[in-house]
């Protein structure tokens, strides 16, 4: 009824609950801000609730992902790497905010261009942006490789992946699904 093993077993019971409740209150509240930042924007409602969906979206898979990855890999959810959830979700966020908004902007400048140029454009300049600072991001968190202690190591590792996957999921999956469901006209 009692000891090291029946301990452990509750701990982890208890980090794998943390973090899909942190999971899941981070990505409603990144729901429900992509929704506020969208709405005000467009001129339609509907326009603007499917735009932050859509925006949400891909963040969500980037979290489906990193758990994905790690299961594959063997990684254990521990104190560390509880929070990888809500931190992919923080962070990607700010990537497909910044590529819907320089894409929107790329749309007003020149509304003839056309969705490639327009997606070309955005990725050559603040996709450019996006990449340098995920890779100075990514290499802040690799730094953590060098710990002594492996729950640090692991979120390191686990982190950096987080990272580029939210950079690659902005700048390829985002246009893809913006264009998709005609949030990009053709």
């Amino acid at each position: 009824v009692s000891g090291r093993g029946l301990v452990l077993a509750q701990v982890s019971e208890d980090v794998a609950k943390s973090a899909v409740a942190s999971t899941l209150i981070v990505a409603g509240i990144i729901l429900f801000m992509l929704l506020a930042i969208n709405v005000s924007r467009e001129a339609s409602l509907s326009k603007g609730v499917l735009k932050g969906v859509v925006m949400w979206f891909p963040l969500v898979m980037v979290v489906v992902w990193v758990y994905g990855i790690m299961g594959w890999l063997g990684y254990q959810l521990n104190s560390q790497t509880v929070t990888i959830g809500a931190l992919t979700l923080g962070l990607g966020v700010d990537y497909a905010v910044h590529f819907v908004t320089r894409v929107d902007e790329e749309i007003e400048e020149n509304p003839s261009a056309g969705v490639v140029n327009w997606v070309s454009t955005t990725n050559a300049t603040t996709g450019r942006a996006m990449m340098a600072a995920a890779f100075t991001t990514a290499g802040g968190f690799a730094v953590l490789n060098l710990s002594s202690l492996l729950p640090l190591r692991l979120f390191g590792q686990v982190f950096v992946v987080a990272i580029l996957l939210a950079l690659i999921s902005s700048i390829i999956l985002l246009p893809v699904m913006l264009s998709f469901f005609g949030l990009i006209p053709k």
